[in-house]
């Protein structure tokens, strides 16, 4: 009996050991494509995550849960500024709220990148967040409501926890 006991207790050791190692968020860049999904530049239509391939979305989670995004902006507006929204929810009509992140400001061909934006735990934790399983999206337009230069989002959400 003593021997079994002495496994069972190296085994939880062990499988402790392996669960502290792993801290549960994501730590590689994701990359998803970004569309012009809605509005009056470009393909216009229904803001529903399809459109013409308009640059990308890169993002990350650091180990205390904070998110790091970076948006690349392909073939949108010349010489315009676009806010970046992060969306609560997967999509624009199922979003809970949002918040304002950033902004970009296109060249002369229409395209931008954001750099990184860093978007600490504490601010994801409260609403529209909150603790738990996520799944968002990045949003862009000139100004909230205005989708005269284009609506630009992502094909599809971005998964992570908030711890």
């Amino acid at each position: 009996m003593n021997i079994r006991r002495s496994f069972l207790v190296f085994a939880v050791i062990l499988a402790l050991q392996m669960l502290s190692a792993t801290s549960g968020f994501a730590k590689e860049k994701t990359k998803i494509e970004l569309v012009n999904d809605c509005g009056g530049f470009g393909p216009g239509g229904a803001c529903d995550n399809t459109g013409v391939a308009a640059g990308f979305v890169r993002f990350e989670q650091d180990e205390t849960g904070g998110l790091t995004i970076d948006v690349t902006l392909r073939g949108a507006r010349p010489e315009t500024t676009y806010v970046i929204g992060l969306n609560c929810g997967p999509t624009i009509a199922l979003a809970c709220g949002f918040i304002l992140i950033g902004a970009l400001t296109t060249n002369a061909a229409g395209n931008a990148r954001s750099g990184d934006i860093v978007v600490p735990v504490a601010t994801l934790q409260v609403a529209p967040f909150g603790s738990g399983q996520r799944a968002d999206e990045i949003t862009m337009v000139t100004k909230v409501g205005d989708l005269s230069a284009g609506g630009f989002d992502q094909v599809s959400p971005f998964t992570y926890t908030i711890p």
